[in-house]
């Protein structure tokens, strides 16, 4: 248990901390008491020095008093008053110690202040009473020889002078032993405090090494640590601030700072996920923009692809256009000239009836065409057979395949098969089909038309030629409006002929393709255009035509 507690660095702190509060409480302890020694020590030392300079300052105060004394009895004025001075700074002397005295009493023990007060107030008590007497013995010789004449004055100037004699008698070895004694009590204080120095010094270093010794060793045990493992964090951290998401933490124990490495590495994962994340949607990103770009780039290459059709078209446009209106004005030049004949007539006439038919089938294609892209082409649906609408769409082609030596022939037409349909268009979509086979197959060629179901159940209809076939290049954009082959001869349609049947078709719910190829060594050329329509049961369409 108290191992647990031990890892947990809140407990440890707790230890460092209460480590240097019990070292800095110790030390202060060590010096207060110290302290309180050396004060202890300069104070008897100070408190010496005064006594001394009390003793010195009485000494000399009562000199000037015996001075002023001797002066007073020379000068036979005999007067008191100059004697008042030096008594008075005698007595605050006296005060002076005695006070300094009281302090020291009060700062010792009562053992120690009994033994001061015995030994140094009897010596102040005698240097006073001697000084009493003294004074007194001066005062009275003043006071005898002040009345008297020459020889009072000269016996009070005697009687003066012995008693300074004997008060120095008496007086000065009291005083000398008083300066003594405060001169070894000063010794001793200063003795006391070079024991104490010398008793310091090495304690004191002995204590700095242990201080020392201490804070190495909870520097070593607990901050050493610590510190290691936060500048692992720190430098951690600067590595995933740089990018870094795959750097790891090395677990590190039960404590705080085990936790932190855990969470640490959680978020170092979370980070590495979220950044794999990002990359994978930048580079979906990239992805999608690469294929926007393609698919602009594609559009643009179509819209620059439909411009040039476009630009085509105007041109195939007014050719055929003008071909026709200059054909149809030349026959009407020449038939005005002169008187025609009628065989003449009717041929000109033949030819514009011919120039015009061809115009009004291309206009209709145009009106068509922008009918379809407005919406206004209506389909009228309604169950047919598809084997009649085929044959429909052959006989109208047929003339056009007999003039140009083509043969058209009809494959398995059965009679069940029901679309459900807009008759009149999708017969101008068969017949568009089969007109486009006999322009592009020469002469001798066949053109197959074949009826049958696929394997979906779907009604189809199939226009096959030996013709020339389409190149490899033109097949994907045949069924594009206005498209008309690089190869594509003069004369021969706008190049929206397909573009309308397929819309056609798949108005009808049906789709359109075509499989085409040209010729080469084992190969031989042709084209198959194949209309799938959903079809309808004889049942069905007997019953909706009912």
């Amino acid at each position: 248990m108290l191992r647990h507690k031990l890892r947990s660095l809140r407990i440890r702190l707790a230890i460092l901390v209460a480590a240097v509060v019990v070292t800095t409480v110790a030390a202060a302890l060590v010096f207060a008491w110290a302290l309180s020694i050396t004060n202890d020590n300069v104070a008897e030392l100070s408190s010496a020095q005064r006594r001394l300079e009390d003793l010195s300052t009485a000494s000399s105060r009562v000199g000037d008093y015996a001075l002023a004394a001797l002066q007073t009895t020379e000068s036979h004025e005999l007067q008191t008053d100059r004697l008042s001075l030096p008594r008075k700074n005698i007595q605050e002397a006296f005060e002076r110690f005695r006070k300094d005295i009281e302090a020291d009493v009060a700062r010792l023990g009562s053992k120690q202040a009994r033994e001061i007060e015995s030994s140094r107030g009897r010596a102040l008590a005698f240097m006073k009473a001697r000084f009493g007497m003294l004074d007194r013995d001066v005062m009275q010789a003043i006071r005898e020889g002040r009345g008297g004449g020459v020889d009072a004055q000269q016996a009070a100037e005697e009687k003066v002078r012995a008693s300074i004699d004997f008060f120095a008698g008496s007086f000065g070895p009291a005083l000398g032993q008083a300066i003594a004694n405060e001169r070894v009590a000063a010794r001793e204080a200063e003795a006391q405090m070079a024991k104490l120095r010398s008793r310091f010094a090495p304690m004191a270093a002995l204590a700095v090494a242990i201080a020392v010794l201490f804070a190495l060793l909870l520097y070593r045990s607990i901050a050493l640590p610590l510190l290691r493992r936060m500048s692992e964090v720190a430098s951690a951290a600067a590595d995933v601030t740089r990018g870094r998401t795959d750097i790891r933490l090395a677990p590190g124990g039960h404590d705080e700072f085990g936790l932190l490495t855990m969470r640490f590495n959680r978020m170092a994962i979370s980070l590495a996920r979220r950044e794999r994340r990002l990359l994978a949607a930048q580079s979906q990103l990239q992805e999608i923009v690469d294929a926007r770009t393609a698919e602009l780039r594609g559009a643009n290459e179509r819209l620059s692809d439909i411009d040039k059709a476009r630009r085509r078209f105007f041109t195939d446009v007014s050719h055929e256009l003008r071909t026709p209106l200059t054909v149809i004005l030349g026959e009407v030049d020449v038939t005005l000239r002169g008187r025609p004949k009628q065989e003449d007539l009717a041929g000109a006439l033949a030819t514009i009836r011919a120039r015009a038919k061809r115009l009004h089938r291309r206009v209709e294609d145009l009106l068509r065409v922008a009918r379809s892209e407005s919406g206004q082409l209506d389909l009228e649906f309604e169950p047919i057979a598809l084997a009649g609408l085929v044959d429909l769409a052959r006989e109208g082609v047929n003339p056009t395949a007999k003039a140009h030596g083509l043969t058209l022939t009809a494959g398995d037409m059965p009679d069940d098969l029901f679309v459900e349909a807009d008759a009149e268009w999708l017969r101008q979509v068969i017949e568009g089909l089969i007109a486009n086979a006999v322009r592009h197959s020469s002469a001798g060629g066949l053109v197959r038309l074949d009826v049958a179901s696929d394997a979906q159940g779907a009604a189809t209809v199939t226009v096959a030629d030996d013709g020339e076939g389409i190149p490899a290049a033109d097949l994907p954009h045949v069924f594009e409006r206005f498209y008309r082959g690089v190869s594509e001869k003069e004369g021969s349609g706008f190049g929206i002929g397909l573009s309308l049947a397929r819309w056609i078709v798949e108005r009808h719910g049906g789709r359109i393709t075509i499989d085409s190829r040209t010729a080469s060594p084992g190969v031989k050329s042709g084209t198959s255009v194949t209309i799938a329509l959903p079809s309808l049961t004889p049942r069905l369409a007997m019953g909706t035509g009912q």
